[in-house]
């Protein structure tokens, strides 16, 4: 049994003897006090054949030899518990096994889809910041010089390969002649 049963039976055997002891003081009181009447000396009966009897089994099992065998467990059993220091020292290791190298390869893929999708998203802000700056000076040039604006999107609409090229081209002059 577990030292929890043992202390809730005890717990309920006492509750239990409380009740018997109020029941019977109750009794007492209602019963009438009689008087006292002289007890007769019990008859004396003869135990010596039990005494004997007694005698021949503890001659029989040498009690002793296993008292002391007990002495001599329970003492080194202290010795033990004595030199048991109070705070047993504990050291932590950590390591990798084999169990752990998917959550570590899974770390890694992890890893890099964030760095990857990091990068990807500076690019973009930088790209967007770049192309809001070609919108407000292509805003510009079309408020103020509505024909050179006009003329930019139809030569850029009826051939895109062309306006490439010749963008190209001019940049390479404006280059040249710097």
């Amino acid at each position: 049994m577990k030292p929890e049963e043992l202390e809730e039976r005890l717990a309920d055997t006492e509750r239990v003897l409380s009740q018997h002891a109020k029941r019977l003081k109750k009794l007492e009181e209602l019963e009438e006090p009689k008087a006292p009447q002289p007890m007769s000396p019990p008859q004396s009966t003869d135990y010596t054949s039990h005494f004997e009897e007694l005698k021949a089994l503890f001659k029989e099992h040498d009690i002793s030899k296993h008292s002391l065998q007990l002495y001599a467990l329970i003492t080194s059993f202290w010795k033990a518990y004595t030199k048991l220091p109070k705070v047993l020292p504990v050291r932590h290791y950590h390591h990798f096994e084999d169990k752990s190298r998917g959550f570590i390869i899974g770390g890694f893929i992890l890893l890099l889809a964030t760095s990857v999708s990091v990068g990807l998203s500076f690019s973009l802000f930088r790209e967007n910041g770049r192309l809001q700056e070609s919108s407000i000076k292509y805003r510009l040039v079309r408020q103020e010089y509505p024909e050179a604006a006009f003329w930019a999107d139809s030569t850029y609409l009826l051939a895109p390969e062309e306006a490439e090229r010749r963008v190209e081209l001019l940049e390479e002059t404006e280059v040249i002649e710097k």
